[in-house]
């Protein structure tokens, strides 16, 4: 079961190249997908209705093809492909709307899995209900899996940053987006080009108050990015990386 949503974006959805920035991109695919969610009754209201829970973000590649600027009409289109092993699987299309006619810009895979409010652990009892079987569209969108980075021994700058209160959403951590915004304000070479490619990776919640570390590692055509807690453990990696167009 497929859904689709269509946005303008606006002009304070651009930053200094006049280009959407990737962590504004991820913010539409999770807009879409909750609203999509939402239809399909599987939304984070019915989570925290009855069984006070939410979706979490766990990993996350979106491909850009062309990045589109203000005014412009983009369509993100989105299916879940599986439920299985805790663990959701909900893929996307996006499309830019001009003179009528769709053209394919981007895509993405997302995995999600559900989070119990009260306890802040993994909660999987609503994969149990039958009503998600329906909601299963099957199709398969194929990526090359990204290395999963740990912490990096020798980055090549590191940022400082506090969690505030603007850094975190309804489930009271910090914002998948924010962790995306982070990396982009340590070290932002890539911001503006595409084909681009960007694989994050969220292994453990920060809140308010913390003090995290954004180690940046720049290599040719790619930047590694590794967000820690202020105990030095792994919260978030990312990796942008310059790709060849897609024919």
């Amino acid at each position: 079961m497929k859904t689709r949503h269509k946005y303008t974006l606006q002009f304070s959805d651009t930053d200094a190249s006049r280009r959407i920035p990737m962590n504004f991109v991820e913010r539409y695919l999770l807009e879409a997908g909750g609203l999509s969610a939402m239809e399909m009754g599987i939304g984070t209201d019915h989570l925290l209705k009855k069984y006070d829970c939410a979706w979490v973000l766990t990993r996350m590649t979106i491909e850009m093809y062309y990045l589109p600027t203000y005014l412009e009409n983009i369509i993100f289109e989105t299916w879940v492909e599986q439920n299985s092993h805790l663990l959701s699987i909900r893929n996307y299309n996006i499309y830019i709307e001009k003179d009528g006619k769709e053209t394919l810009i981007g895509r993405s895979v997302s995995v999600w899995t559900i989070l119990n409010l009260t306890t802040r652990a993994l909660d999987g009892k609503c994969f149990s209900d039958p009503q998600w079987e329906s909601i299963i569209d099957g199709e398969h969108l194929e990526f090359s899996r990204a290395p999963r980075l740990g912490k990096i021994e020798e980055p090549t700058s590191v940022m400082q940053h506090t969690v505030h209160y603007s850094d975190l959403d309804y489930n009271q951590h910090c914002n998948s987006c924010k962790y995306t915004q982070f990396m982009l304000n340590a070290c932002d070479k890539l911001a503006g080009v595409a084909p681009i490619r960007f694989d994050v990776n969220h292994a453990k919640e920060v809140h308010k108050g913390e003090n995290i570390s954004v180690q940046v590692k720049e290599k040719e055509n790619e930047i590694q990015y590794c967000v820690l807690t202020e105990q030095g453990e792994v919260s978030c990696t990312g990796i942008m990386t310059v790709i060849t167009p897609r024919p």
